[in-house]
């Protein structure tokens, strides 16, 4: 054991040697550790908030939509279809995606509808899919019942939101009146299900009926639809993904290989008011970090300083006895290493024993109204653990370099005449 380690462990003890902390060194370990704690809780909060209302709005809102371009401009209504040939170029222009992501294209079709019953009616719009779509996202919001199916063509799932309004359960029967372009169509349909996603904008609106029942209605072949839908794309690919496909599809309709231009669009242009406020989110992280930064930093050099002025005779000693300006700096920037090392080892084991809890039991709850989610989501990445921590350390010890650096500057005779 070096001699400045020797000593800043001593004096991390209180007098006599005894095995517990004197009251500066507690208080600036509790505030390294409540400020490391509330900075793991906020990245994990925020990420995990991020996380699951992005899943979500990729769950309604496609990663990416191919359509015809006089579709998207709203100029007429035109069918898309998903044949062999369009699949290549699809495949093609999405390029090669990392190990494990395998794309899900689906023709997607979307109806404008109004649900009634004797007491009540609701403006709905009813979404279908053609072969190929998995409805995990689906499944894993269904509260009751089951997904519609070909089995049952007259069978739809519809929110809680509009079961609830409705009065309509799993079972019952419902009149639909589809509008298709100046005409309206009435159809009778059961309930098979229900699903919540606590989104209210899309939990007010949207409904799912069976893959065959809109596609006959618009006469429509199975691989036919009003866009084309692709899901199961890396988040960072998404845009890159849309960029290549829609230079691939306008070059082959250019060159004739497809019949019309196809317009791509990404989830982060059809939901951008979405994603811009979870962006800002990072802001707010940004501003936590820094705060809770200065709250620790400061209590280090507080804790180093009130060390230093409760030990000056000593100091004074060790100089006369021909310590090193060096040798004397080191023992308060290895003191501060200790506390900041003690701080992070009880920050993390709170906060990570706190992210494991609401991970596995969501005890704090949220209002589904405000913030799309029933509960508070925490999701904590190792990078951004291990990234803070490494980051907590350096700074802990940059900053002990100041007081190490006036400590230095003392001059032995006067600092032995300290009172």
């Amino acid at each position: 054991m070096s001699f400045s380690s020797f000593i800043s462990r001593r004096l991390s003890l209180r007098d006599g040697g005894r095995r517990f902390w004197p009251p500066a060194i507690i208080v600036a370990v509790g505030g390294v550790a409540l400020s490391f704690m509330v900075m793991l809780l906020a990245i994990a909060v925020v990420t995990g908030f991020k996380a699951e209302i992005s899943r979500k709005i990729m769950g309604f809102d496609a990663q990416i939509r191919v359509m015809p371009l006089a579709s998207f401009y709203g100029d007429e209504d035109v069918a898309i279809a998903l044949d062999g040939n369009l699949r290549q170029i699809i495949d093609s222009g999405l390029g090669d995606l990392p190990e494990g992501y395998k794309p899900e294209t689906v023709v997607s079709l979307r109806q404008a509808a109004m649900l009634k019953t004797d007491n009540d009616f609701m403006g709905v719009a009813f979404r279908s899919f053609g072969d190929g779509y998995g409805w995990d996202f689906e499944r894993e919001n269904l509260v009751e019942g089951s997904i519609p199916n070909d089995s049952l063509p007259r069978g739809i799932m519809i929110s809680e939101t509009m079961g609830d309004k409705l009065g309509l359960r799993p079972g019952d029967k419902v009149d639909a009146y589809f509008f298709v372009g100046e005409t309206v169509r009435p159809r009778k349909f059961e309930i098979t299900g229900i699903y919540r996603s606590d989104f209210g904008e899309y939990d007010n609106l949207v409904a799912y009926a069976a893959p065959s029942m809109i596609s006959r209605m618009l006469k429509l072949s199975g691989h036919e639809g009003e866009a084309v839908e692709i899901r199961g794309l890396p988040a960072d690919d998404i845009i890159p993904a849309a960029q290549r496909l829609q230079s691939v599809l306008s070059a082959a309709y250019a060159k004739g290989d497809i019949p019309q231009n196809m317009a791509v669009t990404s989830v982060y242009s059809s939901a951008a008011m979405y994603f811009n406020w979870l962006g800002m989110l990072d802001t707010n992280i940004v501003v936590i970090l820094i705060l809770m930064g200065c709250v620790s930093g400061l209590m280090l050099v507080s804790c180093v300083l009130i060390l230093i002025l409760q030990r000056v005779r000593m100091v004074g000693l060790l100089k006369s006895l021909g310590a090193s300006n060096r040798q004397v700096g080191m023992i308060f920037v290895r003191l501060g290493v200790r506390v900041t090392l003690s701080g992070l080892l009880i920050g993390n084991a709170v906060a990570l024993a706190i992210i494991g809890i609401q991970w596995r039991w969501h005890l704090l709850p949220l209002d589904p109204e405000s913030y799309y989610l029933s509960f508070v989501p925490v999701e904590l990445p190792f990078s951004s653990w291990a990234m803070l921590n490494a980051a907590t350390a350096v700074m802990a010890f940059v900053i002990m370099l100041l007081p190490a650096a006036a400590v230095s500057r003392l001059s032995p005779v006067k600092v032995m005449r300290f009172e």
